[in-house]
């Protein structure tokens, strides 16, 4: 199958389900064209050498200030390809954004795919016109939530047209599906579809021991940021040491919020009890998770952006981590039931205090066991094989509608 793939940014450290969904396109024998508007610094996100693939990714203009960059390529591409030129110029937009339309269209392949596959609403609003020029393929879009804070919000008919203008759109969980439908997506396009995972990079790290050296170990893991509630974390932690209990709380990631984290640290008296990881790959994540008896997720929502199905959730649960989480968007969907009850709402520190504490308490073998039923739920639910055969399964049956339509109407129009 050929595959047309669009990010808002690739390669970025902050997406590795780009690296793990494209990588698995490949070796499944499908043809992939990769392009985007832009990329993150910071490396590949893999952790690992980069994938060949990376270096053949394709850029579009994101703002019609890039687009002399874009020149000579585009004066070539539009040569061969006026048509095309054409319908992407024609799609309904405002005059400035036909011509980004007809820079994007042209530097898109020639040769039509059979799948395109647009991650993001901010990109899916850049290619609207994909119909246009490619009315036989089936065009997608993979909708992981709202923005995050500091993101300008797209306005609402911009969203509903991005939405509409796609023949599938897929999404996480059944919370960024309502939420998908509250910004004025039809609830009949809308295909639940995870992100998956390659369970062959997770080995199982059984047997496995928890609270090494009687302490309890805590992970918290993303980007220094205030939707992700690390302060609420530190709050938590506090009150446990206040407490006495024997607790280790260990960050990784960088962000905005890396100084008013470390000067709460500081202010408190909590040095030896956090350890500041910086920013880490995906081999040292991987180390982390399984160094972790519990890994905490106490994110908050902030604007239209919540927390989806925090992927982080799931590659701690592969290393048989015990997962603590916020109440928030997708994350209880995409957590082990067992693991339920550790659960707290957004923002609540005495709820994160609870589940610490309940847990700091749990005798070694109860802990064994929800990390052995962590690791079953997500190697269950998340292998990136299934995932990419059912999306491309649910894409080649409405190519069949597409195409059966096409043919329709040219048969009415010969009668």
């Amino acid at each position: 199958m050929r595959i047309l793939a669009i990010a808002e940014h690739f390669p970025s450290p902050y997406k590795a389900y780009h690296y793990v969904q494209f990588d698995r396109f490949l070796r499944d024998g499908h043809e992939l064209d990769i392009y985007a508007f832009g990329l993150h610094e910071g490396g590949v996100g893999t952790g690992g050498d980069e994938p060949a693939f990376v270096s053949k990714t394709r850029y579009l203009p994101a703002t019609l200030r890039d687009a002399p960059k874009f020149l000579w390529k585009f004066l070539g591409a539009v040569c061969r390809h006026p048509i095309r030129a054409m319908r992407g110029f024609a799609h309904r937009a405002p005059f400035k954004h036909r011509w980004l339309n007809l820079i994007r269209a042209v530097l898109l392949p020639a040769r039509a795919p059979d799948v395109c596959i647009v991650h993001n609403l901010r990109a899916a609003i850049n290619v609207q016109f994909l119909k246009s020029i490619y009315p036989d393929a089936v065009i997608t879009m993979h909708y992981h939530g709202g923005e995050l804070p500091g993101v300008p919000v797209p306005r609402e008919d911009l969203v509903r047209s991005a939405f509409n203008s796609f023949d599938i759109v897929f999404t996480n969980t059944q919370s960024s599906r309502q939420h998908a439908i509250s910004r004025g997506q039809l609830p009949e396009r809308i295909v639940i579809s995870q992100v998956g995972f390659d369970i062959d990079t997770f080995p199982d790290p059984c047997p496995r021991v928890y609270r090494r050296q009687g302490k309890l170990n805590v992970l918290m893991v993303g980007r220094l940021s205030e939707e992700k509630g690390f302060l609420f974390g530190l709050q938590a932690l506090r009150v446990l040491v206040a407490e006495g209990q024997d607790i280790v709380l260990r960050i990784a990631g960088d962000g905005p919020e890396r100084e008013r984290l470390t000067s709460f640290i500081a202010q408190h008296g909590l040095e030896e009890h956090v350890e500041m990881l910086g920013r880490a790959d995906q081999h040292q994540l991987k180390r982390h998770y399984s160094e972790a008896d519990v890994f905490l997720l106490p994110s908050v929502p902030r604007n239209t952006w919540e927390e989806n199905q925090a992927c982080v959730v799931q590659e701690a649960l592969f290393m048989r981590a015990i997962a603590a989480v916020s109440r928030t968007g997708g994350v209880c969907e995409s957590t082990a039931p067992i693991m339920w009850p550790y659960s707290f709402d957004p923002g609540c520190v005495d709820g994160i205090v609870a589940s610490l504490r309940a847990l700091s308490r749990m005798p070694e073998e109860e802990l064994q066991s929800l990390g052995a039923q962590g690791r079953a739920f997500v190697e269950a639910r998340y292998d990136i094989r299934r995932l990419n055969r059912e999306l491309l399964d649910t894409a080649s049956a409405s190519r069949k509608t597409v195409v059966g339509d096409i043919e329709g109407c040219a048969i009415d129009g010969v009668e």
